[in-house]
């Protein structure tokens, strides 16, 4: 059977920390490869707010991984996802073939950085009276 795009978001439990969550990521990365997958692009996003809690944690690690993998090689992967016990929840979306990778995302830490110099005025960004 031919490989499929997936793309497959983990939330991790806040306390594994960030250098858990990054062997966290080397070990799901072996997992896709060890079922004939290969990853194309993993994304730290870094620790976030829940919309809700889970399993009484409020925030997770995400981790957003796109890789290309057969039907039964996803179904392993999630039964092993299933299993670890660090992983908070997660989610798997079959990609359409034609799809453009997903745009990065900065970690929260870059994200609010940038908020600040925003409302600072300190951005690169257009000059006043630029559009």
């Amino acid at each position: 059977m031919a490989d499929r795009r997936y793309e497959t978001l983990v939330l991790i439990h806040p306390d594994q920390g960030e250098p858990g969550a990054k062997e966290f990521a080397t070990r799901i990365r072996t997992l896709v490869e060890e079922q004939g997958g290969a990853v194309t692009q993993v994304q730290e996003w870094g620790l976030r707010d829940l919309a809700h809690t889970i399993g009484k944690q409020r925030r997770a690690f995400y981790i957003l991984f796109e890789y290309r993998v057969a039907s039964k090689g996803l179904d392993e992967i999630q039964r092993t996802l299933k299993l670890m016990d660090p992983v908070l929840r997660f989610v798997s979306v079959r990609r359409p073939e034609g799809a453009p990778p997903a745009p990065p995302r900065p970690a929260k830490r870059e994200r609010e950085r940038e908020d600040a110099e925003f409302e600072r005025g300190e951005f690169e960004g257009l000059g006043e009276g630029e559009v």
